[in-house]
Parts: structure tokens; sequence; C-alpha cells
């Protein structure tokens, strides 16, 4: 008697990406009347809570804007506000068997002085990340069947956790500091690894800011602090030996200045939030039929075509990434003072033999003086390709994310700017694997018994075992143990012999 095995399988799907763009405004109490010329409008924004319900997506986070200008009088000013949002994704790719990762990237920044007051909008794009668990039962053993078994390994995640984790950094600057025009933090993950208990998440988190120093020509200079950290995010079933990915966004960021005017020198205290996201994954791996038969039995199967990933290990590549950036032309005797708000966007990413080659543009703001020692500044807009060395298979699929540091400028000429920045690739590998098992079997009835006692066959070309023992339904072992000169693929012009009891 037939009697089939089933084993109920867990595996981790991907149901892609889904994205929305919002518009966010804030109103400032700065009267229109009194702003002479926008230096720069810059804004960032976070997504802090992110869900699925009822087949939609909810999330909910922030923008905050940072804006530099000129008033009545010429002098520089800055002015910091914000606004909260939500809203509501609806995707059919999206049930609440999924979970979302979601990330805001601010597009574009406008100030409109056509009002009473300044205005500020920004375009943002909300993009979430997909992913799901599928289950099936498989057949995988069973009495009085011939099955052709596979071992697949699984990863078995063990839930997503989340930590916050707090920068506080003070750094001296030996000159006196008038304004903080704009300032930012950009995280950085370099490692993921499982301890006993615990997600580790080793990285930096960059900080930056462009200050308007407080002398007669009114100097705009840029500063950066690097600071080093280690995040522990709590995960009772992590070990060692497992494997864990994570994600970072930066949730929140303040700068305070205090200025001694008897040294001339100026403290700047930042205050920054991390916000971490943690997965650790079990490994296991199950046995399942790829194909099935009996020797007794006239069998049907079902089967079905699954596809699974495996995540691999991430990684983070740093590059120095320059080339020529066109501007809107600059007066005669201008001077590039400090380049902010550098950020790198991938259009492209393609895993070559030589390397992983990226594709995109950087975008960053010049602060420059004129002729006449008045500050202004232009966007600066750089196409790139960069080719890295990496490990990945060609058969890996990747989730690539850059962040640009450290940016560096050069005026080449009155339209034509040099642009250096260095940045940090962060690359998140999966590996798609594609598998057909059988799901089910139905009994047609009895197989008519061959009554020779001895058949000899001649097989096709190529032929493997598994095809010829099902087609001479026999066991593979049978087949072998009576023709053990046999070699695999055929050949076609072997002369197989079957032996049946009588």
């Amino acid at each position: 008697m037939i009697e089939p095995v089933y084993e109920k399988i867990n595996y981790s799907v991907k149901s892609g990406v889904v994205t929305e763009q919002i518009k966010a405004e804030s109103k400032t109490e700065i009267l229109s009347e009194s702003v002479k010329a926008i230096l720069n409008v810059w804004a960032w924004s976070t997504v802090n809570d992110c869900e699925i319900s009822d087949g939609k997506i909810r999330y909910g986070g922030r923008v905050i804007f940072y804006v530099s200008y000129l008033d009545a009088d010429g002098l520089v000013k800055k002015v910091e506000c914000g606004n909260e949002f939500a809203g509501t994704i609806i995707d059919g790719r999206v049930n609440d068997g999924c979970r979302a990762y979601a990330t805001a990237v601010v597009d574009k920044t406008e100030a409109d002085v056509s009002g009473i007051k300044l205005t500020l909008s920004a375009f943002v794009t909300i993009k979430a990340d997909v992913t799901g668990c599928a289950e099936i039962d498989a057949l995988s053993g069973g009495d009085s069947l011939i099955i052709d078994r596979k071992e697949i390994p699984l990863t078995k995640s063990l839930g997503v956790r989340h930590g916050s984790y707090p920068i506080e950094e003070e750094f001296e600057l030996n000159y006196t500091v008038e304004e903080v025009l704009s300032h930012r933090v950009q995280a950085i993950i370099t490692a993921v690894q499982c301890g006993v208990g615990a997600i580790i998440v080793d990285g930096e988190a960059v900080i930056s800011a462009i200050m308007l120093q407080k002398t007669d020509k009114s100097d705009i200079i840029k500063e950066i602090k690097t600071v080093p950290f280690r995040m522990e995010i709590d995960c009772e079933e992590a070990m060692p030996a497992m494997q864990a990915t994570a994600r970072v966004k930066e949730k929140s960021f303040k700068t305070e200045i205090t200025v001694d005017e008897d040294s001339g020198k100026s403290i700047v205290s930042a205050s920054v939030v991390l916000g971490f996201e943690g997965e650790a994954f079990s490994l296991s791996s199950v046995w399942v039929a790829e194909d099935v038969f009996s020797t007794e039995q006239e069998i049907q199967s079902e089967k079905h075509d699954l596809s699974y990933y495996k995540p691999c290990e991430m990684r983070t590549l740093t590059a120095l990434v320059n080339g020529k950036a066109a501007v809107e032309e600059l007066p005669a005797g201008a001077i590039i003072l400090a380049v902010g708000g550098e950020t790198a966007e991938i259009t492209a990413t393609e895993c070559k033999d030589d390397g992983l080659k990226f594709t995109g543009v950087i975008n960053a703001v010049g602060f420059f003086r004129d002729g006449e020692n008045r500050p202004f500044t232009r966007k600066l807009e750089m196409p790139f390709e960069v080719t890295l060395d990496c490990a990945f298979d060609c058969g890996i699929e990747l989730e690539s994310f850059a962040k640009a540091v450290k940016a560096r400028a050069r005026i080449t000429s009155l339209t034509e700017i040099e642009l250096e920045t260095e940045t940090i690739f962060t690359v998140y590998p999966s590996e798609k694997c594609d598998l057909s098992i059988v799901k089910s079997l139905e009994m047609l009835g009895e197989k008519p018994k061959n009554t020779s006692a001895l058949s000899v066959y001649i097989p096709t070309e190529g032929e493997e075992l598994w095809s010829l023992a099902k087609r001479l339904n026999v066991s593979p072992e049978t087949l072998v143990q009576a023709n053990p000169d046999l070699c695999f693929p055929l050949t076609g012009s072997e002369r197989i012999v079957v032996y049946r009891q009588k």
C-alpha cells in the first residue's frame, strides 16, 4: 500500500518594490519681503513607522527643511523647520503575510517667496521593499514509492528586530561660528554578525555641517566628524554561527553651537539617534521530491515550481567618484568655499567579469563667494560610472544603496566644476533558487505486471539513471546492481539488463 509522506516547508519570497511620491510643505515665520535671495534649501526625510495590515502599507515619517538665505541687508541667515507625514500604499502584491522596509528619499526641494511668508516644499519618494514567506506541503517520502529526492538548504528568519542607538558628540573649532547653515548625518553599516542573543552591527556615522564663520568676509566652512558605532540588537535565538543582515536609518539629528567670545573658539554639540532593523537566520535543510513513481501503481503527480531566496553576506564598498559637473555660469572672480548636501543615486547595477559596475548621479550644492565677497550657491550634478571588485556570482540578485560623503570641488571654468566624493556602496545580495517539487499524488490503479524474467533494453543517448529507471519501472538501485558497468549519461550503445524474480 502506498502511503506518501509530506513535509511542510516555509521559504522566503520577494513581492517587489513599491513606491509612492508625496509632497510635504512647511510654512516658516520668515516674511517673504525680508528674503533678498535663497542661498540653499535642502530637506532630509525619514520613515519612522511602517506596517502592513489589510493588504496595505501604512507609513509615517517626517521632513526637516534647512534653508540659508540673504536677508534684506545682505546678511546670511538660516531657518530650520519640518512637518510630519503619513500615507497608505495599496498594491496587489502586498498581503498580510508580507513585511515592508520603507525609506524616504527627497527628490526635489523648493522655496516660495511669492506669498506673505517663506514657504518650503519637498517632493519625497517613499520606497518600500516588500518581502514575505510562503508555505507549501511537499512530498518527502513514503512506502512503496521510488523518489528522486533533493536536499535543499533553507534559511529561516528569526524575525525582524529593532533598536535605537544614540550618539552624543562634541568637537571644538578654532574659530567663532556665527551660524550653522545646514547639517546632516549619514549612517553607514560596515559589518553585521550574530553574537549570543544579539545581532551585532558595526559602522560609522558621518556628521557634517556647513558653518558660517564670524569674520568680515563671512567665510563658509564645512566640518566633518566621523563617529564609529557598534549596535547590539537583542535577538534571543541568535548564535555566532548564524547569518544576519541589518539596515540603518537616521531618525533624528540636531546641533548646538557654544561660542567662547574670549578665546574665539566654538564647541559643536551633535545629537543623533539611529534606528536599526536587524534580522538573523537559522540554517536548515529539507529533503523534497523532484520526481516520483511506483513499480506497483500508476501515479499522477502534481508538481509545483517555486522560487526561494537565500540571503548572502552584505558588502560595503568604498570608491572615490570624480568627474565634471556642469553649473550655471559663475561670475568672474568666484571662488568655491564648500560643498554640501551631496547625495548619490544609483540608476543601474551590473555584475561584470571585472567587478560590480555602478552607474548613477552625484548631486550636491556648492557654496561660493563672488569677486565682491557676496555669497551664492550653485547646484552641482555629476554623472558617474565606477566598477568595484566584488565576490558575487553573476547569478546573485543585488539590492544596492549609495551614500556620498566628504565632497571636494575645484573650479575648472565658469561653467564647469571638478567634483570628487568619497562614495560608500552598500550591497544586499540574495541568491534566487528555482525548484520544481512534487506537491501531491493521485493513485490511478495497479500497473500491469511484466511476466518476463529477463529483459534487455537499448537506451537513448544522454539518458540519466533516474529517467531510465522510471521508464523501465525499476528502482535506480536495482538497475545499477544488475548493470554495474554503466556510466551516466549513457551513450546509447549500451545494453541494459533487467532481472525480475518469478
